[in-house]
């Protein structure tokens, strides 16, 4: 059974290292405006610090940046990937989310990404509020005036 399924006999199964309690909005709206800030600082340490020692980091741009498939495993893997990003994208910046939405110990986003994709993230969150495991999707932004493209 994958996780997260309900099962006859019980509540659903946690993700491995989920938060066990739920996450307010605002606390949501916090922890992105925190992540987007150290994104637009450009400090690897300050970003790979939302990140758990044992993060999975799942992104297609993973790829492109570093060597092996679309998926890290562990805090040092994803600096790695993020000061690779950083040097990549020396001009990055994140403008504020279009949608913050909370999940069942994650928080998913939406926002304009490098190269004007419209990037979706899902990052599962541990009771510390750390990245225990990061989704990360993309697609050509929609034209200004649709719902997302503002």
């Amino acid at each position: 059974m994958a996780p997260g399924m309900a099962t006859d006999s019980g509540p659903p199964v946690s993700y491995r290292g989920a938060m066990s309690d739920g996450m307010t909005q605002a606390e949501a709206d916090a922890f992105v405006a925190a992540w987007m800030e150290a994104w637009n600082s450009h400090d690897a340490g300050r970003i790979a610090a939302h990140y758990r020692d044992d993060v999975e980091y799942e992104s297609p741009f993973v790829a492109s940046l570093t060597p092996g498939g679309h998926g890290l495993v562990g805090r040092d893997a994803v600096r790695g990937y993020i000061e690779a990003a950083l040097t990549r994208y020396p001009y990055l910046h994140f403008d504020a989310p279009m949608a913050v939405a909370v999940g069942a110990g994650s928080v998913s986003f939406v926002y304009r990404s490098v190269n004007d994709l419209l990037a979706v993230e899902t990052l599962v969150l541990d009771d510390d509020h750390l990245v225990t495991r990061a989704l990360c999707h993309y697609t050509a932004a929609p034209p200004v005036g649709s719902a997302l493209g503002g």
